[in-house]
């Protein structure tokens, strides 16, 4: 059964676009404490009716999980939804957008891993300005080098930092990449155990 999405807010100005144009700042991210994922986006365009929240484990195959639909087609909207019931792992998200005209598409899917006290990492400022900041708040022994990607949207990797097992705080300067969206990914022993988009 799907969900109402709740509304924050309405802004009455237009833009041209569709779907991966128009939806900008889609983020989902891991909330520990909730053991919730914390899912925002924004419309920009007048031309999309309805909002649907897709999950997958595999990034394959998809469930819808939630359904926005919008009754006043001008402006900008920002939407927020959290989904409850997460698995432990990886997690995909996606929003499927369908237009006026009943055209169909989607916006690229991101990763969320949720659930173990191996992936308690956070991030800080979001949005970041010069400085993004992960630390590690878990309990267990971190065994092997971090090694952790700040990725574009585009897939590109843009930075790549090292660090020892050791570490718990990890600062890595952002003032050289552009405004946008960009994936930061944890690994260690050739597993990526924290994934998160970050607006800067």
């Amino acid at each position: 059964m799907l969900r109402t999405l709740f509304l924050i807010a309405l802004v009455g100005i237009q833009y041209p676009g569709f779907c991966k144009k128009t939806v900008s700042e889609f983020t989902a991210v891991y909330d520990n404490r909730k053991n919730a994922v914390k899912i925002k986006w924004q419309n920009k365009f007048p031309g999309i009716k309805t909002f649907i929240i897709q999950r997958s484990s595999d990034n394959i195959t998809w469930a819808d999980i939630a359904l926005q639909g919008i009754k006043d087609n001008t402006g900008i909207k920002q939407f927020y939804f959290e989904d409850k019931k997460p698995a432990a792992g990886e997690n995909y998200y996606r929003l499927k957008c369908i237009g006026n005209n009943d055209s169909v598409e989607y916006t690229l899917s991101i990763m969320v891993i949720a659930g173990s006290s191996g992936y308690h990492w956070v991030m800080y400022p979001v949005p970041v300005r010069d400085m993004l900041t992960l630390q590690y708040r878990g309990s267990g022994i971190i065994k092997g080098v971090i090694t952790v990607l700040i990725q574009n949207s585009s897939g590109n990797i843009i930075t790549r930092v090292r660090n020892a097992s050791l570490t718990r705080i990890i600062q890595i300067p952002v003032n050289n990449l552009g405004r946008g969206m960009y994936d930061v990914r944890i690994i260690v022993e050739d597993e990526i155990i924290w994934n998160q988009r970050f607006i800067k």
